[in-house]
């Protein structure tokens, strides 16, 4: 099992936003490694079916948002929002 660290505070604050608004559950990041492009996020349902309202590239998200978690993989939000909260 990969060991996450702790969220920036904004991944933390768009994360809860997410959750708490459009009841994203998963989440998938693509190109938060890139050193010039923007991270792209996408959310979805629980059911994992891509969620309607999708985060603006470069709007909302920067690059190397999220650079602690793995390209592709399937991530719970609520999971990762307790990790912050633990610490």
């Amino acid at each position: 099992m990969i060991i996450i660290q702790e969220l920036t505070e904004w991944e933390y604050r768009f994360l809860k936003y997410y959750l708490k608004k459009f009841n994203a559950k998963w989440m998938r990041v693509f190109n938060n490694k890139h050193p010039l492009l923007a991270t792209r996020v996408d959310l979805y349902t629980i059911y994992k079916r891509k969620l309607k309202h999708q985060p603006l590239t470069e709007s909302l998200t920067y690059s190397n948002m999220f650079e602690k978690l793995e390209e592709g993989k399937w991530y719970f939000i609520p999971d990762l929002l307790q990790i912050n909260k633990e610490d």
